[in-house]
């Protein structure tokens, strides 16, 4: 989906002032920083370290994310559940009206034994 131009001409023109303006501040300061004298303090180890490092992390992390997107079946949705839920994952059986408890503002979780029961506070 594209966005829609700038109507008037001098929004155009504005934005354009803004975007160059922008650029001659970033390199006006890059050449500030590159006028210095050469010398290994701790800048100049920093500066290569930055542009080697970051791009290379930034694109390793761009690779795995397509991996797991195309290992996945280009998943669209979440993963279904089960309908039914009437033992948890310590096999207590569960006892609850879900119907009563979707719009509940409180719920109340009492496990006794094997038993395990939600209830909505009135």
């Amino acid at each position: 989906m594209l966005r829609d131009r700038l109507h008037p001409l001098w929004r155009q023109i504005a934005h354009a002032v803004l975007l160059l303006a922008g650029w001659a501040v970033f390199f006006g300061f890059w050449w500030k920083v590159l006028r210095r004298p050469v010398s290994f303090d701790p800048l100049f180890v920093v500066i290569p370290l930055i542009i080697i490092v970051v791009p290379t992390v930034t694109f390793y992390w761009i690779l795995h994310n397509v991996h797991l997107y195309r290992r996945r079946d280009a998943r669209r949705s979440a993963a279904g559940a089960p309908e039914r839920y009437d033992r948890d994952w310590y096999g207590r059986q569960v006892m609850a009206d879900w119907e009563k408890l979707r719009g509940a503002h409180d719920i109340v979780v009492e496990v006794t034994g094997d038993n395990k029961r939600y209830e909505a506070l009135e």
